[in-house]
């Protein structure tokens, strides 16, 4: 974000504060301003089904040949289709794009036909959260909303999402993470298992044309919002405060924390398990790796208790790239209750007193801090010895920093300018001078 918008938002949360909140808090849950619902998907005839015959939300490079075939890549002949008729519709109203989720130059050198790309620049944005700001947090309306109308997706699209030949898979994870925190349907976003890799693989040959496309009008503000996929710093340091004090359950029924760093990390967040994300998927030389199998999925994760029975389980990494990948197999493959928290490790371990450049620093008496005890109880927030940072220190927002405690909902500023995306707040003045506000409601 630039700074000037930076300024733009600081002060209309400023200067609007109660009625903005109101009206964002409202639109909390709600639907999006317009009309087609992308969380209301066509239902295709069996013949050009797009429902994949492997794990839920992960494709084959079959499959996707499969749909290519039968006419639905960048099919301009997608209509619009209400709810009534959604049940009967045709293959005329389905739609296919596959986003390479890579660096032009990789797209430019091959890419299975019909791909369009998508650029890792797309999926990470540095934002205001909190008292600071983060880098690679999802990425707003204004960044996602372009890619999604020069794609030509709309509200009878399945959205595939590959990479480039020997890419991450962590660049398909996190693509679809952001497609999902801005509504769009699980039944609607497949992940090609190996990307490219898997589809020369199964013989098929890429290409270095690049496809025509027609735009679309559609937005995420015609999606219900899936905010809740996502956990902020405050969020984060009130939900291990509460288990430190008991009123949040760990059990079997319960609550997770996954750290999926991977390695061995010294300090990490108070009562989280320690994982590596590696050991989710099938690591190929030199080729994209692949998602393993349901059941050795379910049985790592039982290692760390993390079971289907659980109410939540909330995991980060280092920058929130790698936790995408776990959060991509436990919302798209076996369909149990997640959220990420993006910020990670990057965001939590700068919320501590910093020696190199005490200007910067949290406060000593800081809520916000969190090599601290939680107030009440003798259980720390972080485990491990916090030490300095090298040369790198937080910068603190002046105006943040000033107004808002961990509790304060106007400190989560991103969730607050999505909401305000979506369903604009629009101010008015009275001729008495009152300021008013009105939202989209639900």
């Amino acid at each position: 974000m630039s700074e000037k918008m930076m300024k733009k938002s600081r002060v209309l949360i400023a200067a609007l504060l109660g009625t903005v909140m109101i009206a964002a808090l409202t639109l909390w849950g709600c639907g999006g301003s317009g009309t087609t619902s992308y969380d209301v998907p066509v239902t295709p005839q069996p013949a050009a089904a797009l429902v994949t015959t492997s794990q839920n939300a992960v494709a084959t490079a079959a499959d996707v040949k499969a749909w290519i075939d039968s006419g639905l890549i960048n099919n301009s002949a997608a209509k619009s289709v209400s709810k009534s008729v959604a049940a009967t519709a045709t293959v005329g109203a389905q739609k296919l794009v596959i986003l390479s989720v890579t660096d032009p130059a990789n797209y430019l050198l091959g890419h299975i036909p019909g791909a369009q790309l998508m650029n890792t620049s797309e999926y990470n944005q540095t934002r205001l959260e909190g008292v600071a700001q983060t880098p690679t947090q999802v990425v707003d309306g204004t960044i996602i909303d372009p890619v999604i109308k020069r794609s030509g997706i709309d509200a009878n699209t399945t959205i595939v999402l590959t990479v480039s030949k020997g890419g991450s898979f962590l660049n398909t994870a996190r693509a679809y993470y952001t497609f999902r925190y801005w509504g769009f349907p699980k039944e609607r976003l497949k992940i090609l298992n190996g990307g490219d890799d898997a589809w020369v693989d199964a013989g098929y040959a890429l290409t270095t044309t690049v496809p025509v496309i027609t735009p679309s009008t559609y937005s995420v503000k015609n999606n219900t919002n899936n905010f809740q996929l996502r956990s902020s710093i405050g969020e984060m340091i009130a939900l291990v405060d509460n288990i430190n004090l008991g009123t949040v359950k760990t059990d079997t029924t319960g609550v997770s924390i996954l750290d999926v760093r991977g390695g061995s990390p010294t300090v990490y967040m108070a009562n989280a398990n320690v994982d590596d994300y590696a050991q989710y998927s099938n690591v190929i030389a030199s080729k994209t790796s692949t998602y393993k199998d349901t059941t050795a999925l379910t049985a790592r994760l039982a290692t760390f208790g993390v079971t289907a029975q659980k109410a939540m389980t909330y995991v980060y990494c280092a920058s929130g790239t790698r936790a995408s990948s776990t959060f991509f197999l436990l919302d798209g493959i076996l369909n149990w209750p997640v959220t990420l928290y993006d910020g990670s490790s990057s965001q939590w371990l700068a919320y501590y007193l910093n020696t190199v450049t005490p200007a910067n620093n949290l406060p000593v008496a800081s809520p916000w801090r969190v090599d601290i005890n939680t107030p009440g109880t003798t259980l720390p927030r972080t485990t491990g010895t916090m030490v300095t940072n090298g040369t790198t220190a937080m910068t603190l927002d002046p105006i943040a920093s000033a107004m808002y405690s961990v509790t304060d909902p106007r400190a989560n500023q991103m969730k607050i300018a999505d909401l305000l995306y979506i369903t604009p707040v629009v101010t008015t003045t009275s001729t008495t001078g009152s300021v008013g506000s009105a939202g989209g409601g639900c």
